[in-house]
């Protein structure tokens, strides 16, 4: 699943992209990612991959933002010994760090997780001297900060591009996922466009909640509250942490609902549609009537299935068994859907396979 999100769709896919070229090209990024990242070692990894293919002779390194000050710890971690005796007072971290050119500093790829507010703009501060100091032609540290959502420094930083998840990828691309997805699992053909529906409507930001919930197929169309809640007990995330399906339970019924009206409305339509075409003489014939809102109905295209359902009954129309069974099943869920009610999944199944 981590690989479908990472490498198939889209703009997942571009976002990594733009991550590594922008490193590639000599500036350091702020990446800010929401707390559910999807598959976050899968996403490191393949920055990592496309950076290794861009540049196989810089190396990319990880640690969290270290709680002391910015600058000494990179001299500290990052040059020898014999070059720190070099450095002499009234001189900036900064400065020194980006006019030494015998540095390992030079030839990584420096990934700083956990930069967020005042450590985010000690290193914004930081950046700026050191692509200040950079002499012509030298080739630079190369950073990523990571931060959360919504937190930028106060001030742009020149050298540095911000890269926000949320303006890469959006419930399109949620959806498209659920839609590879689902060819995966046993689900039947006719169903696995519900199941798509269901689950990127239902869960919505969690993508990691989607595959699990699609893993389950068939048991999450016919009992999703159950589903969730199991997940919930059995399984976590990629990174150890378990789901939070609090949300989800909470907007059950209407997402359901929500799922259903894009889905099963438009077949219903359908049904309507070919029946009226198939008995246009026999409605034709029982016409004008009165509906009990006191609208009249002259035309056969005007008439709803509550009212073919009452053709039925008061014999003006004749259907087989099944026929009738079928159009009293059709009209009832258009009434539900039409009162905000979701249907059950053994109506909806019935439905989809009409």
């Amino acid at each position: 699943m981590d690989k479908i999100w990472w490498e198939q769709i889209t703009r997942a896919s571009r976002l990594l992209r733009t991550v590594s070229d922008t490193m590639l090209g000599g500036k350091s990024v702020i990446l800010s990612l929401p707390p559910s990242i999807p598959w976050y070692r899968t996403m490191y990894s393949r920055i990592e991959e496309l950076l290794h293919q861009g540049n196989p002779n810089n190396c990319l390194q990880e640690f969290s933002c270290p709680p002391g000050n910015v600058g000494e710890f990179l001299f500290e971690t990052y040059c020898k010994q014999e070059k720190r005796a070099s450095y002499r007072r009234g001189m900036s971290y900064a400065a020194f760090l980006a006019k030494s050119e015998d540095l390992v500093l030079n030839d990584r790829y420096l990934w700083v997780r956990d930069v967020s507010g005042e450590k985010l703009e000690e290193w914004s501060r930081f950046l700026v001297e050191y692509y200040k100091n950079l002499p012509e032609g030298m080739p630079p540290a190369v950073f990523l900060l990571e931060t959360v959502e919504g937190e930028q420094p106060r001030k742009a930083v020149k050298g540095v591009q911000s890269i926000r998840f949320s303006d890469e990828v959006d419930a399109y691309d949620r959806f498209a996922f659920c839609a590879l997805a689902c060819t995966e699992g046993g689900v039947p053909i006719v169903l696995r466009p519900y199941l798509a529906e269901l689950v990127s409507t239902l869960c919505q930001d969690d993508v990691e909640l989607c595959a699990a919930c699609i893993q389950r197929g068939q048991s999450f169309l016919t009992d999703p509250e159950g589903v969730l809640n199991d997940i919930a007990r059995r399984k976590t995330r990629s990174n150890g942490e378990t789901f939070d399906i609090a949300p989800m339970l909470a907007g059950l019924k209407g997402r359901l609902w929500e799922s259903q009206l894009k889905l099963i409305f438009p077949v219903l339509q359908q049904y309507s549609a070919e029946f009226i075409q198939q008995h246009e003489k026999e409605i034709r014939a029982a016409l004008p009537l009165t509906t009990s809102y006191g609208e009249t109905i002259d035309d056969p295209q005007d008439a709803e299935l509550g009212l073919l359902v009452y053709l039925v009954g008061s014999q003006q129309l004749g259907l087989s068994g099944p026929e009738h069974k079928q159009l009293v099943l059709f009209r009832n869920a258009r009434n539900s859907l039409a009162h905000m009610r979701p249907l059950d999944f053994s109506n909806v199944e019935k439905i989809l396979r009409f």
